[in-house]
C-alpha cells in the first residue's frame, strides 16, 4: 500500500502541475476576453472537440484499454506494443472521420450547442470558424489518451498526467498575444491546437524513452475489437456524463450574454480539486485495481477501494466547505483582472457555489465507475449515467426559472450525487468498511467542522482571502494532528 500512496503523489503532482497552468491559462482568458458572446462562443466550439475527448482519451476507451494492457504487460510486453500499436491505427482513422464530418459542417454542428445564438450570425461565424481550428485537436489528444495508459499501467503518472501543461502554456501564450493584437478569440483556438501537437511530442518521446515500440505486422490484434466492444456501453455512459455538462452551456445559451462563459469559469475553478486529488486517486486505483484482479488479488482490491474512499473524504470535504464559503473572494482574486468585472465575478461565484455541493459526488463517480470498468463491466455506469442525465434535464427545467445558470450548476450537482448513490449501492462484492474506518471518517468531519469555523471568522474579519486559506488549511491539519490521523496513516 505505501506503493498505492507513492503512486497517489506522483499521480497528484501531475495533475497539480497541469491544473495550475490551466488556472494561469483560464486568468488570462478572463482578463483579456472576459465573459462575452464571443467568449461563449470559443468555450463551445473548445467543447465539442473535448466532448470526444472525455470518450476516446481520457474516459470510455482508456478504461476498457488499461486492463487488457496491463493483463498483456504482464504475459507479453512485445504483444502489449502490437496490439497499442493497433490501437492507435484504428483509433487515428476513427477520429479521423469524426473530425472530418464536424469541419466540412461546422455551421451547422454549432448551431447545435449554441443553439440561442441562432440570430446572430457573427458569433455563429465566429464559432464556426474556431470549430475547424480546433477540431484536429481530437486526434491528437486521443492518442495522448492511449499512451499515457500505456504510462499508467507501467507505474507512470506525473509525465502523462502533467501532459496538458504544455497545452495549457501554449493557450496562456495565445491568450496573451490575443489581447495585445486585436483582442480577438481566434487566437485561443490556434493556441488549443499548437498546444495539442506540443503536448503528444512530449508525451511520445517519454513513452519511446519508458519502453513503448511500434510493433506493426500485417493482422490487427484481435483484442482491439474486444476493446472497442466493450467500450460502446461505457461510451453512452462517460458521454452521457459529459453531456450533463454540454446540456446545461446549450440551455445557458438561451440566456443572458456570458451565461457559457460563467459556467465555464466556475466549473473549471470546481474542477481544481477534482482534477487534482479526486481524478488522480480514481486514475491511480484503476491501474492498480485492475493489476490486482490480473494477480487475482482480492483483497487488494477492496484495501484499495477502501484507501480511496478515504482519501476522498478526507481532502475534497474540507475543500468543498471553503471554496463554498469563499467562493466570491477566490473568483474576485482569480478572475477579476482589466475587463472581467465585479458583476462577471458575482455571477461565476453563484455557479460555483452550485458546482462545489456536488464536488464528493462527482469525486465518487469518478472512482465508483472506474471500480466497474477494473473488472470490465461497462454497462452498468451507463444505465445509471442515462438515469442522472434525465435527472439532470429534469432539475435544470426546474431550477433555471429562479435561478439562471446557478440552477444549471445545481443541476448537475444533484444528478452526480444521484449517479455517485446508484454506482456505490450496486457494486456487489465492495461494501466500504464503515465500522473499521468509522473512526477516522468522524474526526475528519470534526476537523473540517473546526476549519469551517476557524475560516468564517477570519472571513467576517475582513482579513485577505489567501491568507484565510492558508490559515484554513494549517488548522484543518493540525486538527487531524490532534486527533491522530495523518494522511500517510490512511494511505499507508
Amino acid at each position: 500500500m505505501n506503493n498505492f500512496l507513492s503512486k497517489l503523489v506522483k499521480s497528484s503532482s501531475g495533475v497539480l502541475t497541469s491544473r495550475i497552468l490551466g488556472l494561469v491559462r483560464d486568468v488570462a482568458i478572463a482578463a483579456f476576453f472576459g465573459a462575452s458572446k464571443f467568449t461563449d462562443a470559443f468555450f463551445m466550439a473548445y467543447a465539442i472537440p473535448n466532448l470526444f475527448r472525455a470518450l476516446f482519451a481520457e474516459g470510455a476507451l482508456s478504461s476498457a484499454f488499461v486492463p487488457i494492457m496491463s493483463d498483456k504487460m504482464h504475459r507479453n510486453p512485445d504483444n502489449a506494443y502490437k496490439y497499442l500499436t493497433d490501437l492507435i491505427l484504428v483509433l487515428t482513422f476513427f477520429t479521423l472521420s469524426i473530425t472530418a464530418v464536424f469541419i466540412i459542417f461546422s455551421d451547422y454542428a454549432v448551431l447545435l450547442f449554441i443553439p440561442g445564438y441562432l440570430n446572430d450570425p457573427e458569433v455563429i461565424a465566429a464559432a464556426s470558424h474556431m470549430l475547424k481550428i480546433v477540431m484536429p485537436y481530437l486526434v491528437i489528444v486521443s492518442i495522448c489518451g492511449l499512451l499515457s495508459g500505456y504510462l499508467h499501467v507501467i507505474g507512470s503518472y506525473y509525465i502523462p498526467l502533467s501532459s496538458t501543461a504544455v497545452l495549457n502554456i501554449s493557450m496562456i501564450i495565445s491568450a496573451f498575444l490575443g489581447g495585445y493584437f486585436g483582442g480577438s478569440v481566434t487566437y485561443l483556438a490556434w493556441g488549443a491546437l499548437i498546444g495539442g501537437v506540443l503536448q503528444l511530442i512530449y508525451i511520445l518521446i517519454y513513452s519511446l524513452i519508458k519502453g513503448f515500440r511500434i510493433n506493426r505486422k500485417k493482422r490487427i490484434d484481435k483484442m482491439v475489437k474486444k476493446t472497442f466492444r466493450l467500450i460502446i456501453p461505457s461510451i453512452g455512459g462517460v458521454g452521457i456524463n459529459q453531456l450533463n455538462f454540454t446540456i446545461g452551456r446549450i440551455i445557458a445559451s438561451f440566456l443572458s450574454t456570458g451565461s457559457i462563459s460563467y459556467l465555464y469559469y466556475a466549473s473549471r475553478l470546481f474542477q481544481f480539486p477534482l482534477g487534482v486529488f479526486s481524478i488522480a486517486f480514481s486514475t491511480v486505483s484503476l491501474s492498480e485495481i485492475s493489476n490486482s484482479y490480473s494477480r487475482n488479488d482480492l483483497n487488494n482490491v477492496n484495501k484499495l477501494i477502501d484507501k480511496s474512499v478515504l482519501a476522498i473524504i478526507m481532502v475534497i470535504v474540507p475543500a468543498s466547505l471553503g471554496m463554498f464559503f469563499l467562493s466570491n473572494e477566490i473568483c474576485s482574486l482569480i478572475f477579476e483582472y482589466k475587463i472581467f468585472s465585479s458583476k462577471d465575478t458575482f455571477a461565476t461565484a453563484s455557479a460555483l457555489r452550485m458546482y462545489t455541493i456536488g464536488l464528493i459526488c462527482y469525486s465518487f463517480v469518478n472512482l465508483f465507475t472506474r471500480v466497474y470498468h477494473s473488472v470490465k463491466d461497462t454497462l452498468t455506469p451507463v444505465k445509471f449515467a442515462f438515469i442522472s442525465f434525465l435527472a439532470n434535464i429534469a432539475f435544470i427545467l426546474i431550477f433555471i426559472n429562479f435561478m439562471g445558470h446557478s440552477g444549471i450548476a445545481l443541476a448537475s450537482s444533484i444528478s452526480a450525487g444521484i449517479n455517485a448513490v446508484l454506482l456505490y449501492t450496486s457494486i456487489k462484492y465492495y461494501t466500504f468498511s464503515i465500522k473499521k474506518y468509522k473512526r477516522t471518517v468522524l474526526k475528519i468531519f470534526t476537523s473540517s467542522l473546526l476549519m469551517l469555523i476557524f475560516l468564517l471568522f477570519l472571513k467576517n474579519a475582513g482579513i485577505h482571502v489567501l491568507i484565510i486559506i492558508g490559515l484554513s488549511v494549517c488548522v484543518y491539519f493540525l486538527s487531524l494532528y490532534m486527533f491522530r490521523v495523518s494522511i500517510r496513516q490512511v494511505l499507508k
